[in-house]
């Protein structure tokens, strides 16, 4: 069962987290195998790492979820929730946009309060609700971070709280999101050589760049492999090779002062005109424009 609540659409840069409260639970030697904690709603954003599980799992709204040492569990507003022990967390609990008024003094999740509107937000809507991201140590000091400055606060406490919650929104979105980092997407078993051709896209930026050299490192058909690379990475072989081609060149147009037909050139573009020209309708400015404004020279 969930709460239905006012949805609001959030921009990215109206999201400003505050934090609510941060605790560890570690009761794990007090509590018998199959132990089950009272149920309980959602009230705002919850973040939990999960430190130790033996078998444990969670029930979030009508799903039953088995959870692993390392997993993240992302929870919003009117859902509802019951843990099975045994298992130690990092909780975090947030007001995203600063607007609840609540006092993080006073906070404690079992508390009957008001309801966080639920964000509709691009970043935030694509957090899943429980994934196990591959850098267990980076998650850990997110959420260790988070938690020692909420206990020990300090004179900018509220501003490093602040900066690593946007942190850890950025990473759980980058790293669930990522085919190459998310180990929870459904890859095919042609994950490995799709690896390959990317870093060959990547090594190779500046060359003519052809499906059949792909699908032989792929060992498949070409037409086959633009199935396969379309399907996993999320656009076509071509839109992939000039997404790579604008970065590179937005790279050397910020940091160096090479002409612009030089960059043409090391980022695989025949000519400048026709580079400019590709440049301007994607970037939405031309290379020298892209240039003054992201560089004082």
């Amino acid at each position: 069962m969930r709460i239905q609540l006012k949805k609001v659409n959030v921009k990215n840069e109206e999201i400003s987290p505050k934090v609510l409260t941060a605790v560890l639970f570690s009761q794990v030697e007090d509590l018998p195998k199959g132990h089950v904690l009272k149920e309980r709603y959602v009230y705002d954003y919850e973040f939990e790492l999960i430190l130790y599980s033996d078998g444990a799992s969670m029930i979030i709204d009508d799903k039953h979820y088995n959870i692993r040492e390392g997993d993240i569990i992302y929870r919003k507003p009117g859902q509802y929730t019951q843990g099975i022990m045994p298992y130690s967390c990092y909780l975090i609990a947030v007001d995203i946009l600063n607007n609840t008024y609540k006092d993080p003094s006073k906070y404690y999740v079992y508390n009957n309060q008001e309801f966080q509107n639920y964000c509709v937000n691009p970043i935030l809507d694509k957090i899943p609700q429980i994934f196990q991201p591959l850098n267990k140590e980076k998650s850990r000091y997110l959420f260790e971070s988070i938690f020692k400055e909420f206990v020990t606060p300090t004179d900018v406490s509220d501003l490093n709280l602040k900066t690593n919650v946007l942190n850890l929104i950025c990473y759980l979105y980058q790293d669930s999101t990522d085919p190459f980092k998310n180990n929870t997407i459904p890859m095919s078993h042609h994950f490995e050589s799709l690896k390959d051709v990317i870093k060959y896209i990547e090594n190779n930026i500046d060359s003519k760049l052809m499906l059949s050299d792909f699908s032989k490192i792929a060992n498949l058909s070409p037409s086959h492999f633009h199935k396969v690379f379309t399907k996993n990475i999320g656009m076509t072989p071509h839109e992939f090779i000039l997404k790579v081609k604008l970065n590179k060149a937005k790279k050397l147009l910020a940091k160096t002062c090479s002409p612009v037909s030089d960059i043409s050139l090391q980022c695989g573009f025949d000519n400048t005109p026709y580079f400019c020209h590709v440049f301007k309708k994607n970037i939405n400015m031309t290379p020298l424009e892209f240039r003054k404004k992201h560089r004082y020279m």
